[in-house]
C-alpha cells in the first residue's frame, strides 16, 4: 500500500474536522435580557468517585496536587483526603461565596459523588442548580468500549435526576471524550454537550445526520491549574481571569461571547486560593450587560433562537420548564 492510500485508510473513520466554525462573521444576536457577555460558573463535583482500591480499581486516581507512589492495589489514604477536603469543607467555602454574588453555578457532577454526600445535593437543590452529567464514577471514556460508555451515560442520568429532581440535559466527559462520545449522548436524550473547547459561543455538529447542540467549556479560566503545576497564587488566577473577561467583555460590544469559569472544591475551595475567585467576580460583576448564565438555559436560549427544527432533543428542552435565567 503506498502512502496516500495508508493516509486513507487511518483516516476514513475519523469524522470530519470543522476548523472554519463562524469564521470573520460570527451571529449577531443579544444574550437574555439584553446581555452582551455570558459568563458560566462550574463547579466540577467527583470528589469520592475517583479512582481508588476501595471502589475495586486496580490503581489509584494519577490526578492530584502532591503525588506520593503507593504499590499497585494499595489505597493511598493521602490522596484521598485530598479529595475529600472537598466534599468535607471547600464545597461549603465556594457555596458561601457564590451565594454573595447570587449566583446559582452550573454542576459538572458524578453522580456516585453526590450520592455519597446528600447535603451537596440537598444545597443545589435549593439553590436550583442545573445539573450537566459528568459520569457516574470520575472516569475517562477513552478506555471504555462504547456499550460500557452508553452504561455509564444512561446510568449518571438517571441516578442524577432521581437525585436532584432535575432534568440532566448536558454531559461532560473526564478528557478525552472518544469518537463515540455525541452518538451515544444523541441516543440517549442528552440534549447538548460540553466536550469541546474550540469556540467562544454554542454551534451545532452533525451527528447521525442531525444537529448536536454544543456549549463549549473552558480548561484555561480553570482551578485545576493550580494541580497541573501552571498557577501559584490566587492573585496568578485572579489576573488570568480577569484579562480572559476583558478581552470577551470588549468583544462582546460588536459580538456577543460566552465565559466559563471552571471550579473544584478539593481546589479553589483552599483558602489562599479562593480570594482570586472573589476578586475575579467582584471584577466581572461591576460590568453592565453581563449574564450569569446557568448553562442550561444557555443550551436553550441557543435552541431557540438558532436551533434548526431537526436538532437532537430538541422538544426535550422546550419540555422542561425553565429555571430562573440567572443574575445580571
Amino acid at each position: 500500500m503506498n502512502d496516500s492510500g495508508l493516509h486513507q485508510k487511518l483516516t476514513s473513520a475519523v469524522p470530519p474536522r470543522d476548523l472554519i466554525g463562524y469564521g470573520p462573521e460570527p451571529p449577531t444576536f443579544s444574550w437574555p435580557g439584553g446581555a452582551r457577555l455570558a459568563v458560566n460558573v462550574v463547579i466540577n463535583y467527583e470528589e469520592g468517585s475517583e479512582a481508588s482500591p476501595l471502589q475495586g480499581d486496580a490503581n489509584v486516581e494519577t490526578l492530584v496536587e502532591a503525588p506520593y507512589v503507593v504499590p499497585a492495589g494499595t489505597r493511598n489514604l493521602f490522596l484521598e483526603s485530598t479529595y475529600e477536603f472537598g466534599s468535607r469543607v471547600g464545597i461549603w467555602r465556594l457555596l458561601k461565596l457564590l451565594d454573595q454574588f447570587q449566583i446559582a453555578p452550573t454542576f459538572f457532577a458524578c453522580a456516585q459523588a453526590l450520592e455519597l454526600n446528600p447535603a451537596v445535593v440537598e444545597a443545589l437543590v435549593e439553590r436550583g442548580c442545573d445539573v450537566v452529567g459528568h459520569g457516574y464514577r470520575w472516569r475517562q471514556h477513552i478506555n471504555l468500549t462504547p456499550a460500557e460508555q452508553a452504561e455509564d451515560i444512561a446510568r449518571c442520568k438517571s441516578e442524577l435526576e432521581r437525585l436532584t429532581g432535575r432534568p440532566m440535559l448536558g454531559w461532560f466527559t473526564r478528557p478525552p471524550n472518544t469518537e463515540d462520545t455525541q452518538r451515544l449522548l444523541s441516543e440517549n436524550d442528552v440534549v447538548y454537550d460540553c466536550g469541546a473547547v474550540n469556540d467562544d459561543i454554542p454551534y451545532f455538529i452533525p451527528v447521525e445526520g442531525r444537529p448536536l447542540l454544543t456549549v463549549p467549556y473552558s480548561l484555561d479560566v480553570n482551578d485545576i491549574r493550580f494541580w497541573k503545576g501552571q498557577l501559584s497564587t490566587a492573585v496568578e488566577f485572579e489576573e488570568y481571569g480577569k484579562a480572559a473577561f476583558d478581552v470577551l467583555y470588549a468583544e462582546s460590544a460588536a459580538t456577543p461571547r460566552m465565559m466559563s469559569i471552571g471550579l473544584h472544591p478539593r481546589v479553589i475551595g483552599r483558602p489562599a486560593r479562593l480570594l482570586g475567585l472573589e476578586r475575579l467576580l467582584r471584577h466581572i460583576a461591576g460590568h453592565d450587560d453581563v449574564w450569569f448564565a446557568p448553562r442550561d438555559e444557555i443550551a436553550r436560549f441557543w435552541l431557540r433562537e438558532f436551533g434548526p427544527a431537526d436538532a437532537w432533543h430538541r422538544e426535550r428542552a422546550d419540555a422542561e420548564p425553565a429555571k430562573a435565567e440567572g443574575k445580571r
